[in-house]
């Protein structure tokens, strides 16, 4: 399957230059469950942190079980922005670049602006911690990173470069650009741009491109038989990494040492490996077969998946500070439960949101 090659347009008629009309944008048939998939393990991201952090106070059971959860999730990020990459970079997207902009800042500037200002509430609120004007002042400029609404920003630094991104993928062989991503990924893993730019709410997108290429170009790969079975060996192989290693450094440094948790980092090399061989796996799990049809349960949940993002950590806190203890005590199964619980709630709350003339854009 692939977006770069014209397709005729049955409407013009007979003795029209198809070749002169630009195809209609690609759409995803798997983007659906990928976006649901990738939500569903940022919940897991923040139900297993709750029991990762407590290392001194778990037995190791315990501890472990949720350390290979909190591993196994790490793709969810770097999937969502290879997935906005295999569509935003379709070169068949040819609107205005004034347009593209306006359209982007009411998707992700809207929700941004709102959220940004009820988690300040929340972190006073629910938190209890000082909110003063230096720490929102700071909080934004640095884009956020003490919360999920970080990766606004990135989708914002990306949306401003995807014009001239087209361009390029348009313009340059698709091999130079199997080359570019896979530099670009690189180099953030070994957090080259990290060090060489001031990373702030404006630039903290640089280091996600290589994901965001990568994404466009995985789209369009065949899916084979033993591509499947290489991914999968590669999710389990680098999953094992994260969670061992993982598992070594807090033996080690003790869970208050940063280095402790560097494995999850997104844009290491263990978590660069996850995410390309999940975004495969999903593409061929979610993808109809010949003659079939995406789930319709898919199809109708994923308008919501962006907002339950947003909402999520709302509902996680609350969620957790009910239970207490028992979610880290319990581990495994209450983890399960956590996410499942989190995932409907927030759903239920972005439904009723979605309803809601004007305030509806705060959940995109």
């Amino acid at each position: 399957m692939s977006g770069a090659s014209p397709r005729p347009n049955p409407r013009l008629p007979p003795t029209s230059d198809a070749r002169a009309v630009a195809p209609d944008p690609l759409r995803l048939p798997y983007g659906d469950g990928m976006r649901l998939a990738a939500v569903v393990a940022v919940i897991g991201v923040h139900a297993s942190g709750i029991a990762v952090v407590r290392y001194k106070h778990l037995d190791a059971w315990r501890w472990w079980s949720a350390n290979a959860i909190d591993s196994l999730c790490r793709w969810a990020v770097p999937v969502f922005i290879m997935l906005s990459g295999a569509l935003l970079l379709d070169p068949a997207r040819r609107e205005p670049t004034g347009a593209f902009y306006r359209k982007r800042v009411t998707r992700v500037g809207i929700p941004l602006l709102a959220w940004a200002s009820f988690y300040f509430y929340w972190t006073s609120a629910f938190y209890g911690e000082p909110v003063d004007r230096a720490f929102v002042v700071h909080a934004l400029l640095d884009g956020l990173t003490y919360n999920h609404l970080y990766f606004l920003f990135l989708i914002l630094g990306l949306s401003a470069v995807t014009p001239a991104l087209r361009t390029y993928v348009r313009r340059v062989s698709r091999s130079w650009q199997w080359l570019v991503a896979a530099l670009a990924l690189a180099a953030a893993s070994l957090g080259i741009p990290q060090n060489a730019i001031p990373m702030n709410a404006a630039t903290r997108f640089a280091p996600f491109l290589g994901y965001f290429l990568a994404g466009f170009l995985l789209r369009d790969v065949p899916l084979t038989t033993s591509l499947g079975a290489a991914a999968f060996v590669v999710l389990v192989g680098s999953t094992t990494i994260v969670a061992v290693g993982t598992g070594q450094r807090f033996a080690a440094w003790g869970p208050d040492d940063a280095r402790s948790l560097a494995l999850y980092d997104t844009l290491g090399a263990p978590v660069v490996a996850q995410a390309v061989a999940m975004f495969l796996l999903l593409r061929a799990c979610f993808t109809p077969r010949a003659g079939g049809r995406a789930s319709d349960l898919a199809r109708r949940m994923a308008p919501l998946a962006f907002g339950i993002y947003l909402v999520h950590r709302a509902v996680h806190d609350v969620i957790a500070s009910a239970a207490g203890s028992v979610l880290p005590e319990a581990a495994l199964p209450t983890i399960a439960v956590h996410i499942a619980a989190t995932f409907v709630i927030s759903a239920a709350v972005v439904a009723v949101i979605r309803r809601v003339p004007y305030v509806r854009l705060i959940v995109g």
